[in-house]
């Protein structure tokens, strides 16, 4: 697998945009022909009990305790305070911000992801459906871009 077919259902901001757009034309046309229910609403009597002003799909979904700026945490799968913990292990780096950090921790998520990928592409040629050490080093073996991790598996 090259590095070129990593990313090669990303999407750009164009088709982002029209998909967004598709998504709401189709909401307003479901929106009109739906019957509008006849619901009555008793006024708040103080101004805290008010409704939220964004609709509650929109919100995200904490329990109660989490600020919504801990948003960039669950974007990732890996912990960025461990991530954070190894980076400071290189005695080059005196500081690493939260940008740095999270982009890191994207990278090794794609990167793990590109090589569990190539990796089961041989366990299902040997009809398995767990990941093997074997594969993985096939894997390695095989595809150009993995070869610096050749000898990594000898532990």
């Amino acid at each position: 697998m090259a590095s070129e077919d990593l990313f090669e259902h990303e999407f750009s901001e164009e088709q982002d945009l029209e998909l967004q757009q598709a998504m709401e034309t189709e909401a307003e046309e479901l929106g009109e022909t739906e019957e509008p229910l006849d619901i009555t609403e008793e006024a708040p009597e103080s101004p805290e009990a008010e409704a939220p002003a964004e609709p509650i799909a929109d919100r995200p979904v904490t329990n109660g305790n989490k600020a919504p700026s801990d948003h960039e945490a669950k974007m990732t799968q890996l912990p960025l305070a461990r991530i954070r913990n190894i980076m400071k292990l290189d005695p080059d780096l005196h500081m690493a911000n939260n940008e740095a950090v999270f982009i890191v921790a994207k990278a090794v998520e794609l990167f793990i992801a590109s090589l569990s990928r190539e990796s089961y592409s041989y366990t299902a040629q040997s009809k398995k459906k767990t990941i093997q050490k074997r594969d993985v080093e096939m894997a390695i073996s095989a595809v150009d871009s993995l070869m610096f991790l050749d000898g990594a598996m000898n532990f």
